[in-house]
């Protein structure tokens, strides 16, 4: 018998309170866990929408990125859904991959800083969150 890390009893015996008298116990090879209740900090952690309040031409927030830092993975663009980034120019020598660039910087979402984690070279930068807090409100 296997105990429940969430209940603190044994499988069987939660399996066996759970069922009524007249169904048998399932087999104990799969782990029973209980749904999780909504709490209060669930509900409060709910993204809220942003919107922006001037065109998105107007706000300057996108990424650079440092060429010399680039070491061409792409993990970048593949996690940019907006489509933030492409391929450079290939290698002249054909040695290294291309580099990416910034090929689309409006497409950027202002405030989202997703691609700067994930980046390994540590080539992206964005400008200071702090200055940009004025182009968005939040909406439920």
């Amino acid at each position: 018998m296997q105990k429940s890390r969430s209940m603190g009893v044994f499988e069987a015996d939660a399996i066996a309170s759970a069922a009524p008298p007249s169904v048998p116990p399932a087999s104990s090879s799969a782990p029973v866990c209980p749904p999780k209740p909504a709490t209060v900090e669930s509900k409060a952690q709910v993204k809220k929408k942003k919107r922006l309040t001037v065109p998105r031409e107007e706000i300057p927030w996108y990424p650079t990125i440092k060429p010399e830092l680039c070491n061409g993975c792409g993990d970048c663009r593949v996690l940019c859904r907006p489509g933030v980034f492409e391929l450079g120019p290939p290698d002249p020598a054909g040695i290294h991959r291309p580099k990416l660039v910034v090929a689309n910087p409006y497409n950027c979402v202002v405030l989202c800083t997703r691609c700067v984690p994930i980046c390994t070279s540590g080539a992206i930068t964005l400008p200071p969150a702090a200055d940009f807090q004025q182009y968005v409100e939040y909406v439920d």
